[in-house]
């Protein structure tokens, strides 16, 4: 008998639960390290999991998922069988890794023929699991981080996802659609390739091309001559080609597919990828293969064969005989890769004269099981949906499978992001289906000319009530333009200051805070024109709107006025209108000006102040503008890129519209027509006397008001009607020292400068009051005197 040494089982675990605190703790600690890889990041959305449940609840009818719901032939499920119940148990155990070799053997005696070159099953082919982990290992042997792998638009969505994870960058190039002029409905032959955009996606970091022919979604069969295009620059750019032909065998109406492998320059660089599912209507045995130089298919090996590793064995036993039959019978009328594109091309025929006469316009395709339709003329059977902004092919398709049964796939779905909302007038169907004569398409269509008739009576009462709204808006219009005219500014203050205030503070974050409490002074009490001018007595020309060349006494009017025209700048355009300068490091610490044209991005207004994108704009069409909103404003009229602009935003806004739509205006328009504060421009000059001499008004000032200690008292002035008013100030020596200086005045007292001399601080010299808090002070003094003026009329 044995003899138990040391404590019990029991007792150990009773001891444990003894510290429970302690170990609960240690229960419920989580992982503070992130799970998912970064290749994931951003690949997790899958359209395939929302709408195969929705086609699962709604759908009578599903025309969206890629397989057949008809039987694969009985010659391979026969085989299968045989597979199966026969004598030969080692099918049911490993195979060869890269392919069971009767089946690698029959694909390159099969594929010979159609290469016109000698292939070896051992090293040119390899099997996989359905032609997704063919793909999987092409971008996982072929692409690094960094390269760039041309996607033609549309495309089956794995392709992108799958560039990704191999730490690759897609560029994508679309087919571009091509309408016939004669109204004969669409083909996918018209869908094409622009080659000057194609070839300007080549480039040294560009690894490789996928090319799918024919094309998922869209039915296309590349041409020998879009595919000679394609092959020139792979070999001009010794760029890979990725060639998914799983489609191979579905052409039709006489097409030929070409594949590019056979033409000059490509063997080399190119790996075809092929699929029994789609060759043989069994997409759920999951066996693909992949076609190419053993100096390619070397790297997939490796891939393979520490990932998936091996197929299954009976599947491949059973289309290498399926293969073998074809192979007998190849060309012939018995051979099931002639009699099936003939049984799909009726189907086809089918669903497109039903898409035709419900009111779709589809696309007729060439190739695959695939059928593309324009739903643009059902946007009125389709309710919106508030505060959405799904696609409209994503409404249409789930108000189909709900309201009628009938599930397809949205286009925009295979199209990159920066692409898709350029594509939502088209859903995709599969008419590989037996189920495709039960939809009731004649009922759909007398519900629709019901439905039709019933908008149409809708809409002539919504044209009347809209008719009558636009002449009660014209009316209030009318109204509001009037009272706008009262509410408008005419008049202007201008105000001018030395820029050897700046001076006075000893450091460069003291001068940025003197110059931001000018900027709000003037925002405060609706400055629109700040001159800055320099006393210094350097004889230098004015530079209105450029700031050099002024000197170096001149440096401080330069800095204030940098200064003041950053404040003045909106937040969301100073990036594009200011470049790093040591004159505003400190700029972000000064209080925002906060002036009416300093607009949220979600803010609604009349008014936005925007700059000029550069971007290509149509003809008859004017430039694109960023006014800090969400959406771009397309303006009336083009415009050199990278000028400010003041827009008039159109209203009513089509929320549903790509961009807003408004028209320029003159920068004082929303003074003048709306009253509004538009903020200030700011202008130098060499001298107090250029303050006068280059005034921006064509009349010139026709009030002017020089502020002094020696002036009269302000209470006492009665100031006339004005249109264009300017008060100037002077520095620590007043204006005295701006008279002495200036080469083009003759006078020595500066009173006569002006048609009032006022002093608005009394008992306080310039040494004690500072130009900034005179600013301040003078204007609010100002501001009741200035106000009755523009009441009085001029001619009084």
């Amino acid at each position: 008998m044995l003899r138990r040494a040391g404590p019990s089982l029991r007792h150990f675990l009773l001891e444990r639960n003894s510290g429970a605190g302690h170990s609960s703790c240690s229960r419920e600690a989580k992982m503070s390290r992130p799970v998912q890889a970064r290749r994931l990041e951003g690949i997790d959305k899958n359209i395939w999991v929302e709408f195969v449940k929705l086609a699962a609840t709604y759908s009578k009818v599903n025309l969206g998922q890629g397989f057949p719901d008809f039987p694969a032939p009985a010659f391979l499920t026969e085989a299968l069988t045989r597979a199966l119940g026969g004598g030969n148990h080692m099918l049911h155990q490993y195979t060869r890794a890269f392919g069971h070799p009767p089946l690698v053997k029959v694909l390159a005696q099969f594929f010979e023929k159609l290469l016109g070159r000698d292939l070896d099953p051992m090293t040119n082919v390899m099997v996989t699991v359905g032609a997704y982990q063919a793909l999987f290992c092409c971008f996982q042997a072929l692409v690094d981080e960094g390269d760039e792998v041309i996607i033609i638009e549309p495309f089956f969505d794995c392709y992108e996802p799958m560039v990704k994870m191999a730490g690759g960058t897609p560029v994508f190039v679309p087919l571009r659609p091509n309408p016939p002029k004669d109204g004969k409905l669409m083909s996918s032959a018209d869908w094409q390739l622009d080659p000057a955009e194609l070839a300007s996606k080549f480039s040294e970091r560009t690894k490789a091309i996928v090319l799918n022919s024919p094309n998922n979604p869209l039915g296309k069969v590349f041409s020998r001559g879009e595919l000679g295009l394609i092959a020139e620059l792979c070999v001009k750019h010794d760029v890979l080609c990725i060639s998914d032909e799983v489609y191979e065998w579905l052409v039709y109406d006489g097409k030929q597919h070409i594949r590019i492998a056979s033409l000059q320059g490509m063997w080399d660089r190119t790996v075809i990828v092929g699929s029994a599912g789609k060759t043989f209507s069994a997409t759920g045995w999951k066996v693909g293969w992949v076609i190419g130089p053993d100096r390619l298919l070397q790297h997939l090996r490796t891939v393979h064969q520490n990932s998936v590793y091996h197929c299954a064995t009976i599947a491949q036993e059973a289309v290498a005989q399926g293969f073998q039959r074809e192979l007998t019978l190849y060309g012939k009328p018995e051979s099931y890769f002639v009699q099936l594109p003939k049984e799909l091309q009726q189907k086809r025929d089918w669903l497109v004269q039903s898409l035709d006469d419900l009111g779709m316009k589809p696309i007729i395709p060439e190739g695959t099981y695939f059928l593309v339709a324009d739903i643009s003329q059902f946007k009125s059977d389709v309710p919106d949906v508030p505060n959405s902004d799904e696609p409209y092919d994503y409404r249409f398709t789930k108000w189909m499978v709900k309201n009628k049964g009938l599930a397809a796939i949205p286009l925009s779905a295979f199209y990159s992001e920066a692409h898709k909302n350029n594509y939502t007038n088209f859903i995709r169907f599969c008419f590989a289906k037996v189920e495709d004569r039960k939809v009731d398409w004649r009922r759909w269509k007398q519900e629709r000319k019901a439905e039709k008739k019933k908008w149409k009576e809708l809409k002539l009462l919504k044209k009347l009530e809209k008719q009558r709204m636009r002449e009660l808006e014209e009316q209030q219009a009318q109204t509001q333009e009037e009272q706008k005219e009262d509410r408008g500014r005419r008049h202007t203050l201008s105000v001018a200051l030395p820029g050897s205030i700046l001076n006075n503070a000893q450091s460069l974050e003291l001068r940025t805070y003197l110059a931001g409490q000018i900027g709000r002074a003037c925002g405060i009490f609706c400055v629109d024109e700040i001159v800055v001018f320099d006393e210094s007595g350097e004889d230098v020309r004015t530079v209105e709107g450029d700031f050099e060349g002024i000197g170096r006494k001149g440096k401080a009017c330069v800095q204030l006025a940098r200064i003041l025209q950053y404040l003045e700048c909106p937040q969301y355009l100073r990036k594009s209108f200011f470049p790093k300068h040591e004159d505003l490091q400190f700029a972000g610490l000064l209080n925002p000006l906060d002036s009416p044209h300093h607009m949220r991005m979600d803010e609604d207004s009349e008014y936005r102040e925007g700059i000029v994108l550069d971007r290509p704009a149509k003809p008859g069409k004017g430039s694109l503008v960023n006014c800090g909103m969400r959406k771009e404003v397309r303006i009336d009229k083009q415009l050199n890129p990278g000028l400010r602009v003041t827009v008039r935003m159109e209203k009513p806004q089509n929320p549903e519209a790509k961009v807003r739509k408004g028209t320029v205006v003159s920068s004082h328009h929303p003074r003048e027509a709306s009253g509004l504060y538009w903020g200030y421009s700011v202008r130098l000059a060499s001298c107090l006397s250029a303050v006068f001499s280059e005034c921006p008004f064509k009349e010139g000032y026709d009030l002017s008001i020089g502020t002094s200690e020696r002036g009269s008292s302000v209470d006492q002035v009665t100031l006339p009607s004005f249109r264009h008013a300017l008060v100037v100030f002077g520095g620590l020596e007043g204006l005295e020292a701006g008279v002495d200086v200036d080469p083009n005045l003759q006078v020595t007292d500066p009173s006569v400068l002006f048609d009032f001399y006022v002093n608005t601080c009394p008992s306080q010299g310039s040494r004690t009051i500072r130009t900034e808090e005179a600013l301040l002070i003078s204007l609010s003094a100002l501001r009741p005197h200035l106000e009755e003026a523009v009441k009085t009329p001029k001619d009084s």
